[in-house]
């Protein structure tokens, strides 16, 4: 199985947990930049603005092509219950590859349920596997239970197939 890992990352907790699923998997890895920085209070506020609408924002393209893969792994942060701007876009981007899917999010206390089932409502169909992760666990025994289990529901996915 080929799998890719794209993400995107504000403060680097998704691109860390993407980082530990690629390795596990021997996956290949792509991230998903805006082209323009979202910094400070203005730039935080309006990308959850934009989450919770469910918009896109403006993304630099993002190689390789997901259709040359077996399964495609998305991250994200949450916010107000939605996935960034930049998953959004990338979604839309490349949805008629997306055949595949597996979810990641990393949030603060909540939320992953939300934007999980917003990122299949955009996709079109429900993830093989989803992974949540609260801040407070992406370092430590709870993350590390929490993406066997991930990692599990994957593989009990490609003996099925």
């Amino acid at each position: 199985m080929t799998a890719l890992v794209v993400h995107y990352s504000h403060n680097q907790h998704t691109a860390t947990v993407a980082e530990i699923i690629a390795n596990r998997l021997d996956a290949t890895t792509a991230v998903i930049e805006e082209t323009r920085a979202r910094d400070g209070a203005l730039g935080l506020a309006t990308g959850a603005v934009m989450a919770l609408l469910g918009r896109p924002s403006a993304i630099k393209p993002v190689g390789p092509d997901p259709a040359g893969f077996d399964l495609v792994i998305l991250g994200t942060p949450v916010w107000v219950g939605a996935p960034a701007p930049a998953v959004n876009a990338y979604i839309d981007a490349h949805r008629d590859a997306l055949k595949r899917v597996a979810f990641f999010c990393t949030e603060a206390k909540s939320g992953a349920a939300q934007a999980f089932a917003r990122m299949e409502r955009r996709i079109g169909h429900p993830p093989l596997a989803t992974l949540e992760l609260a801040e407070d666990e992406i370092e430590g025994p709870a993350r590390e239970e929490k993406l066997e289990q991930f990692l599990s529901d994957l593989k009990r996915d490609q003996t099925s197939a």
